[in-house]
């Protein structure tokens, strides 16, 4: 089938795609680009990529929508805990990836690793504190 520069414009239009966003994403320079108006022409890879670059838009679309997601779940949920017993957690897991979530999660589940973590490095009386709140919630 030939490509017609007709059906690559409307193709660019209808996914809401610019002709420089095209050739940024496809590292294919402008001017070749804006060339294959004159000669009515496109290269079927450019459909290809253009395909490609469309699924791509929607899944980076339906990742952010995600996150966006569970961000607010995260903030919602309250586990009755002060501000100062959020800190002292987040500082006893400082340099990993665990959210307050996962870390609430982690105590309640009595995960052993985490609960070795935060044996060895929070005070006792804190360890009660926060860990006797988590079990009435």
């Amino acid at each position: 089938m030939e490509i017609t520069n007709i059906i690559f414009e409307k193709m660019l239009i209808n996914n809401n795609i610019s002709k420089k966003e095209f050739s940024e994403y496809s590292k294919i320079p402008y001017d070749t680009v804006a060339g294959w108006k004159k000669r009515n022409h496109v290269p079927p890879y450019a459909m290809v990529i253009l395909k490609d670059m469309n699924y791509r838009k929607k899944l980076d679309l339906d990742a952010a929508n995600d996150l966006r997601k569970n961000n607010t779940i995260s903030s919602e949920t309250n586990y009755s805990l002060t501000k100062n017993e959020e800190k002292r957690l987040k500082s006893v897991f400082w340099g990993t990836n665990y959210t307050i979530n996962d870390i609430v999660d982690g105590i309640k589940g009595k995960n052993q690793k985490m609960m070795k973590r935060i044996e060895e490095n929070l005070p006792f009386n804190m360890q009660r504190q926060i860990i006797g709140k988590l079990a009435n919630a």
